[in-house]
């Protein structure tokens, strides 16, 4: 039995640095992505990664700086796809990365013109600025069952001048994993309260997550906690519609409520008081 915690949902970062021109130093970051894949199920499989770009400035540069953003299909691609092998390297899935939905060629996250992330940063009175974006990688359902087991790929990013000028490169990596296995494919966020002391009617809040796990593997989810105190307010958390599952390979959603009862004081001796806790969600399989 495999225990993840929702803080555990860390990815790592590749970054590159370069000279933007003047002494306008800029910097552009990838996350690497895991998926977990399950080919027998219907739906296709999609994950979210994101990337990062920041410059810093002296005083005496200019206040704005354009730039672009692509990737390459990696090192086993064919036919204009990505590809994931094992570490025998004669088994692989395909996948490929994408600026937006609609999955259509349009908005294919490639290293040309038309397919790159473009953008300006501007410094206004600034002297660091940076953006920040999401990007999807896409595999397709009811690819051909392989052997189980952790299937990578290494793509290079490439970061270049509004003119299409190659300033530097960087790789992330892609992990595949379709052994019997789980992600929180979707975190949780935050739960935020409104609460006037001995009000009539009860307070609630929620948010939703996603879980996606192959197909058939039971799992289960817990918080640390239920029930506890803030500001001398009480409140509960419950996870719905179940706090249990059976994966199907895709992304299964749920909800976590919370409730401060009605008539309660609290502890807040101003007009104002704001605080907060930190819940972790435990996802076991």
């Amino acid at each position: 039995m495999t225990h993840r915690a929702l803080r555990i949902c860390a990815v790592g970062l590749l970054a590159v640095a370069f000279r933007a021109g003047a002494a306008i130093t800029c910097s552009a970051s990838v996350t690497s992505v895991t998926i977990v894949y399950d080919p027998s199920s219907p739906t296709q499989n999609v994950t979210t990664g994101s990337y990062t770009v920041t410059c810093v400035r002296l005083l005496t540069d200019a206040n704005t700086f354009s730039w672009q953003l692509g990737v390459n299909d990696g090192l086993q691609a064919a036919a204009g796809l990505n590809r994931v092998q094992n570490t025998a390297g004669v088994q692989r899935y395909t996948y490929d990365t994408w600026r937006l939905s609609p999955y259509i060629a349009a908005n294919k996250w490639g290293d040309t013109a038309t397919t790159r992330f473009t953008g300006t940063l501007n410094f206004g009175a600034s002297l660091t600025a940076s953006t920040s974006g999401p990007f999807d990688i896409v595999m397709a359902a009811g690819q051909a069952v392989q052997p189980a087991g952790t299937y990578t790929d290494t793509v290079t990013a490439s970061l270049r001048t509004s003119t299409g000028v190659l300033i530097n490169t960087s790789t992330f990596g892609v992990t595949v994993l379709t052994t019997n296995t789980c992600q929180l494919s979707v975190p949780p966020g935050s739960l935020n309260f409104t609460y006037t002391s001995f009000q009539v009617s009860a307070a609630t809040a929620s948010t939703s997550y996603g879980v996606r796990c192959t197909t058939a593997l039971p799992y289960t989810m817990a918080l640390d906690a239920t029930s506890a105190v803030l500001l001398g307010l009480t409140y509960t958390l419950a996870i719905a519609p179940s706090s249990s599952g059976t994966g199907n390979g895709a992304t299964q959603t749920y909800t976590i409520n919370g409730t401060i009862a009605a008539s309660q004081w609290g502890t807040c001796a101003s007009a104002v008081c704001s605080g907060s806790q930190t819940r972790t969600l435990t996802l076991t399989w």
